[in-house]
């Protein structure tokens, strides 16, 4: 089908062009509408008690703290598996996610090994609105804490000698994220132009295969039911 083939089909299901241009621009006007979401990502350190040879908790680390942490995150975030990144910068916006939240202990081995090297929390948080996040974010910091809490009281450990958590940063940062409205709009715009072209085509094209197949069915007789005969020969018949 060349090009002026395919305007004058579009020509001819018209129809079918004024409901695909109303149906793109309704979508091209939703991605004008979107505000993006609002993300936030805390960390919660996790601190050995203070001692003589370690009067400085925040420079302590140890594998009992590593794996502390992340006995606490499994606690808050559920026996659901663990989603692999191959980053640990990587962050539930670049996933695609607009509504819900992780905590993760940070795995730096890459995609293929797995390597946690500090107690550390990541506490991410993607919702509709700044005020949410912050709720969010305070609720589950205080679920971290009572997780960590039940588990050294079960454990029967001395409350001097408790793990501790702290949050870095302190204040709670939300930070607004959108994509390009353009960029959007832009795609909408194409996407609703190739569906209806592609429609067209598809009926243009189911039109022809029926009128062929019409043309290629040899017309019956209505006496007999049968085909035409063939012509007679122009001898006279014999007396």
């Amino acid at each position: 089908m060349t090009l002026w083939d395919l305007v004058r089909a579009a020509l001819r299901r018209w129809p079918v062009l004024v409901v695909g241009a109303v149906v793109t621009l309704g979508g091209v006007y939703a991605t004008t509408l979107d505000e993006g979401v609002y993300w936030s990502r805390t960390q919660v350190v996790f601190l050995a008690p203070p001692s003589t040879a370690y009067p400085n908790a925040l420079r302590t680390t140890s594998e009992d703290l590593i794996i502390t942490a992340g006995v606490v995150a499994k606690a808050v975030s559920g026996p659901d598996a663990v989603t692999k990144y191959a980053s640990p910068d990587a962050t539930l916006v670049g996933e695609g996610v607009r509504d819900g939240w992780s905590v993760r202990l940070p795995d730096t081995g890459g995609q293929w090994a797995t390597h946690f090297a500090e107690q550390v929390l990541y506490v991410e948080v993607v919702a509709a609105t700044a005020e949410e996040v912050e709720e969010r974010q305070h609720a589950i910091i205080a679920q971290i804490a009572h997780e960590l809490d039940a588990l050294q009281r079960d454990a029967r450990v001395e409350p001097v000698n408790d793990i501790t958590v702290t949050v870095a940063p302190e204040s709670t940062v939300v930070h607004q994220v959108k994509g390009s409205r353009a960029r959007a709009a832009g795609m909408a715009g194409v996407l609703g132009v190739a569906v209806t072209l592609s429609l067209i085509v598809v009926l243009e094209t189911r039109a022809r295969l029926g009128l062929g197949r019409a043309g290629a069915v040899t017309p019956l007789s209505p006496a007999t039911g049968h085909g035409p005969r063939p012509p007679r020969s122009g001898r006279p018949a014999a007396a």
